[in-house]
């Protein structure tokens, strides 16, 4: 800190100076009671001038000491302590830098876990796709190409979906679209989607649909439903069945199977990020992460997710809108 930065950091105390030295001088001069001759007047305003110079020198020698040695510490890379001798002022400046220097290491801890678990998922999802591409590398090589390598496809397709909804779901607002749909056309793209499953595992699929509109993004509740059927159809014997029910009264989708059914120990677990379980491996690999992402999708569109189950027996998803879109109907009913 030098001179010029001092001056100019305290222009309006020395605006403040010269203007109340000016009204008083000029007050004292046309003042008819006061007989104060010109040269005590200049005399009078010098001594002011000085004290107040020596003001600024002391107060420019203790400031520049700090500042000085407040940007040696920061170019450095040092935080400095809280002494007891600083102002007011300078204290604030210091918990600002130490609250600064929080905020920073927080945000670099968490970036560097999120680039942790980016990591982790990637690991388990090569070595999970690995396997139908071996599979269709496999049935090309042998010149036997039939049905299930379409079905392989559909897995690596499905795998694909998955990481560009791990990316997707980190910055929800550019990629997403809100709007009012009709949730029977979604499932029925959806059991679209995993048709080959169904057929090769000559599994029954029973429809109660009924038009349903909700507040959503169709590609979002699409990957919640693409989901939930992969799992049902992965852990579903074949020649069993899955049904798939739209309650409209309750404003929410059911999905069940009559699969292995999920433990009750892991049932708690289940959309935890990485959990696996019993099922998951025993029946295939898996990375852990396709209800996580579901449940973390659906949380950002304002959905609700659920999973009840009894080994052995059944598994029941469910999905919950809001009643956003009921509660401005009827708003703009009452209006109407």
């Amino acid at each position: 800190m030098n001179w010029k930065n001092y001056l100019l950091d305290h222009r309006s105390l020395l605006l403040i100076f010269l203007f109340v030295i000016a009204i008083t001088s000029l007050v004292t001069w046309l003042d008819p009671n006061l007989h104060l001759h010109l040269s005590n007047l200049l005399y009078l305003l010098l001594i002011l001038a000085i004290l107040f110079l020596i003001y600024l020198l002391f107060d420019y020698r203790n400031k520049k000491g700090y500042y000085n040695n407040l940007k040696e510490k920061t170019e450095a890379g040092y935080m400095l302590e809280q002494p007891h001798t600083h102002k007011y002022e300078e204290k604030l400046i210091i918990q600002l830098l130490h609250t600064q220097k929080e905020q920073y290491e927080q945000e670099i801890e968490r970036m560097k876990n999120e680039q942790k678990e980016w990591h982790e998922y990637m690991t388990a999802w090569v070595h999970e796709i690995k396997t139908p591409i071996s599979v269709c590398k496999m049935m090309i090589e042998t010149e036997q190409v039939s049905e299930s390598f379409e079905e392989e496809i559909e897995k690596i397709e499905h795998l694909v979906d998955q990481a560009l909804y791990y990316t997707r779901a980190s910055d929800f607002s550019k990629d997403y679209f809100i709007q009012e749909m009709n949730v029977e056309q979604v499932i029925k793209e959806a059991v679209k989607g995993n048709r080959k499953l169904f057929l090769s595992k000559n599994i029954k699929l029973y429809l109660n649909l009924s038009p349903l509109e909700v507040l959503t993004d169709k590609k979002g509740l699409l990957f919640i439903l693409q989901q939930f059927l992969s799992n049902s159809l992965k852990y579903t014997p074949a020649g069993s069945e899955i049904s798939i029910q739209i309650q409209e009264n309750d404003r929410r989708i059911i999905i069940r199977d009559h699969g292995n059914g999920i433990p009750a120990e892991d049932l708690p677990r289940v959309f935890h990020k990485g959990f696996t379980g019993k099922n998951g491996r025993q029946v295939s690999s898996s990375t852990g992460m396709g209800l996580y992402l579901a449940k973390k999708t659906a949380a950002k569109l304002g959905h609700e997710l659920s999973l009840q189950s009894k080994e052995g027996y059944y598994t029941e998803a469910s999905i919950s809108f809001s009643k956003t879109v009921d509660l401005l109907r009827e708003e703009y009913l009452i209006r109407t």
